[in-house]
């Protein structure tokens, strides 16, 4: 087999040069030749990609010939190099070549055919990546130099000359600079109002000093600055704590559980032998989770300028995109964050809320009040019911149910039938297999004193409390025997 590069769709005389930019980078294709006009200007992101698309392949001949004329390959490469800045790309940059080869089973025909060839080497490689760079780099300073004119065109004193020209197209590759500029006009004596007015103009509250930025990140009506002015009007603190937290999305809770599942699913995967990819995963995580449009970026820096400034730190610690109990969000929502002295409950007292202290609630608690395994448990796991109730036993059970069943359906309709009414049988006898190893339901109500009115509080409340127990393992075992449904639940719950 060989090789050969053909540059021809390259420009060889490109030349790059040095040119002052609207923007840093660290870009090693780029920073050589572009130097910002201030250290103060934003940075933008370079993402170079190679795209690949083959050509031709000649094969007919080679296999009619028997390999006297060659397989042949074309094989067309083209290098893409995009600069974003807050997700948007300002300008493109692209430059293509061909890589042919030639190969043959028999005969050293592809030397014949193609001429003067090659094997590929990594210098011949190296040179024409150089080559690409080159262009890449000649061809962002042009687009700068080119749209350069349109920017010294705006009166850079007129604030909302600059937001017209950064919500425009004239010359994108201004935008990171004329934000810059857009920021550094706001006056002394009243910044945050001046900051506000113009906080939806893209990448802005990025280019602020941290003590600005604590003020205005969050949800409208629930910035920093907004709290403060409802404290300082009078509104009361735990009206204003019950907002914050009542106003945690559903869909970052959802977004959580996500990303403990892909967690979970990594560790059991790759935990032992590759713990750097869980690691590289728990980053990205926690990148994703602070970019999340509730309160993005929010850091502990903020926090302080947020405590140091008056806000009470109930509220703050609360002013995050981290996660919260459901618990917590449901206590809220129903104003019941505080006791009957007005006092904060803890997130334990909170906990507790979820477990009825009676076995009159629909699903029975495997621990009693005093944190010790309920009888019934033990019967359950002394009989191995594991291994039989709603899977084995529930199978052949539910099989059975449902093929009685089927002898009162039409023939044709078995099939359809025994496939959703097996399943749902099966799951009952199982159930109530369990249920007789277990001494009988009064038997397992009389020995439980805590109960459950859903099995997401159970999930949640025995997750938390018992969770890191030794005897946790068995009581899920026991409890998903009972409660089929139980065992998925408690999958998804934190």
């Amino acid at each position: 087999m060989v090789y050969q590069i053909d540059r021809s769709e390259l420009d060889q005389s490109a030349r790059a040069y040095h040119q002052t930019a609207p923007f840093k980078t660290d870009s090693p294709v780029l920073a050589t030749w572009l130097t910002p006009q201030s250290e103060e200007l934003p940075s933008i992101e370079v993402v170079q990609s190679p795209s690949v698309e083959y050509d031709s392949m000649n094969a007919i001949p080679s296999i009619l010939t028997l390999s006297l004329i060659p397989f042949y390959e074309t094989t067309r490469y083209t290098d893409n190099l995009s600069i974003i800045w807050e997700g948007e790309t300002l300008a493109e940059s692209s430059a293509s070549y061909t890589i042919k080869n030639a190969w043959s089973l028999y005969f050293p025909t592809p030397l014949l055919f193609m001429g003067s060839l090659y094997e590929l080497d990594s210098q011949d490689m190296q040179e024409t990546q150089d080559t690409v760079n080159i262009i890449h780099a000649r061809n962002i300073a042009d687009a700068i130099a080119r749209q350069q004119p349109a920017f010294e065109r705006i009166p850079t004193n007129d604030p909302d000359a600059l937001v017209a020209f950064v919500t425009s197209d004239q010359a994108p590759l201004f935008k990171p600079q004329a934000t810059a500029h857009l920021a550094t006009l706001a006056p002394p004596e009243d910044s945050l109002a001046y900051h506000q007015r113009y906080l939806n103009v893209k990448g802005y509250i990025n280019l602020l000093p941290v003590e600005a930025q604590a003020w205005l990140i969050g949800p409208d009506g629930l910035k920093g600055w907004q709290i403060k002015a409802a404290l300082d009007s009078g509104e009361d603190e735990a009206e204003v704590l019950r907002r914050v937290v009542s106003s945690y999305p559903e869909s970052l809770t959802a977004w959580h559980r996500a990303a403990r599942q892909n967690e979970a699913r990594f560790r059991e995967l790759y935990g032992q032998s590759y713990p750097s990819i869980v690691s590289n995963l728990q980053e990205s995580q926690a990148k994703a989770r602070a970019a999340w449009p509730y309160y993005p970026n929010m850091t502990e820096e903020h926090h302080r300028v947020l405590v140091d400034n008056g806000i009470p730190s109930s509220i703050v610690a609360y002013m995050s995109n981290n996660e919260r109990p459901a618990e917590l969000v449901a206590a809220a929502k129903a104003g019941q964050l505080h006791d009957a002295k007005g006092q904060a409950l803890t997130e334990e007292q909170l906990l507790e809320r979820l477990v009825r202290k009676d076995n009159n609630g629909r699903f029975m608690s495997p621990y009693t009040s005093d944190g010790v395994l309920a009888e019934w448990v033990n019967l359950a796991n002394n009989a191995n019911m594991g291994a039989t109730a709603g899977s084995a036993v529930g199978a052949v059970a539910g099989a059975y149910a449902a093929n009685k069943a089927l002898d009162f359906v039409p023939f044709g309709l078995g099939g359809f039938v025994g496939g959703a009414v097996g399943a749902e049988v099966g799951k009952e006898v199982g159930r109530e297999t369990a249920i007789s190893a277990s001494g009988g339901w009064e038997a397992i109500k009389a020995a439980s004193d805590q109960s459950f009115d859903s099995l997401a509080d159970m999930a949640r409340y025995l997750k938390r409390k018992y969770g890191s127990t030794a005897n946790f393992n068995s009581a899920m075992k026991a409890t998903s025997q009972i409660y089929p449904e139980f065992s998925s639940v408690l999958a998804s719950t934190y």
